[in-house]
């Protein structure tokens, strides 16, 4: 073989050997880059040193962070922030969570927990419910320190039942706490009704209850009224007073009598305009 041509055959093998020790080296140093950067994000450099709860007061959000391992000494690149949170809101007593991941150190947990605002009885029986009348744990039996919703014969997944049980419980918040406490709402002929501070109050359609009950509270801190009187909230900016012993068909009566009134006037208004 002629010298020259094994000498470039050997040139070309060395550096051929040269190329592939060259990206040999190169993708070691990658995987060692990896390795570093896995093993430092794996380390305790990066891991909870401290998980924060805030909110919480009935929620078992202890046990659902421990369930999901959110854990001082956890790794932070572990962490599923959006999964965590959505686990804490199947707790019936959770109504939002969220789920900070503070690099790099600290889980921040933020609940807003749902608060007991009436008991509730529909055909299913009584229960204990929030502001959005979202059924909350608590026993089968109401209690005496919240006021009461009557709906024995309604179904509480209907929505009518939904937005009559809303709007009771809206009107019970809005009273001061020592009067809701004792106060009940009920339906009846389609309307909701209320007794409070031993008062009957006829409410109407389950519409502008927090300001139904303003106005209810500005009446009853009045001392000229009679005792037995009803009260009349059809229209929050227009309460009326009837005298006692008023029953509701007679309220109900005069209110179509005003209404066929109303209309007679407009429709003289009507013809005067014409003339």
């Amino acid at each position: 073989m002629d010298p020259r041509l094994a000498e470039r055959r050997k040139e070309v093998a060395e550096e051929r050997a040269k190329r592939t020790v060259r990206r040999l080296l190169r993708f070691l140093s990658f995987g060692g880059f990896v390795a570093l950067v896995v093993w430092f994000m794996l380390s305790p450099y990066m891991s909870a040193r401290s998980v924060v709860v805030e909110g919480v007061d009935r929620a078992a959000v202890e046990e659902i962070l421990a369930a999901h391992s959110v854990v001082p000494g956890r790794p932070l690149i572990l962490i599923r922030p959006g999964a965590v949170a959505a686990a804490l809101e199947e707790d019936p007593w959770v109504a939002r969570a969220e789920v900070d991941v503070v690099w790099p150190e600290r889980v921040d947990v933020n609940v807003t927990e749902r608060v007991p605002r009436a008991w509730v009885e529909t055909r299913e029986g009584w229960s204990l419910r929030d502001g959005e009348g979202v059924r909350l744990p608590g026993g089968d039996q109401p209690g005496d320190d919240l006021g009461r919703v009557h709906l024995p014969e309604l179904d509480p997944e209907d929505p009518a039942t939904a937005t009559q049980m809303v709007g009771a419980i809206e009107f019970l918040m809005t009273l001061p706490p020592e009067t809701a406490a004792t106060a009940t709402v009920r339906v009846q002929d389609r309307e909701l009704w209320a007794n409070v501070d031993g008062w009957d109050v006829r409410l109407g359609r389950a519409d502008e209850m927090r300001e139904k009950a303003l106005s209810l509270v500005t009446l009853l801190a009045q001392d000229d009224l009679a005792e037995g009187s009803l009260i009349v909230l059809i229209s929050p900016s227009r309460p009326s007073v009837l005298p006692p012993g008023t029953s509701a068909e007679d309220d109900q009566g005069s209110e179509q009598g005003e209404d066929a009134d109303d209309t007679g006037d407009d429709e003289q208004d009507q013809e005067a305009e014409g003339e």
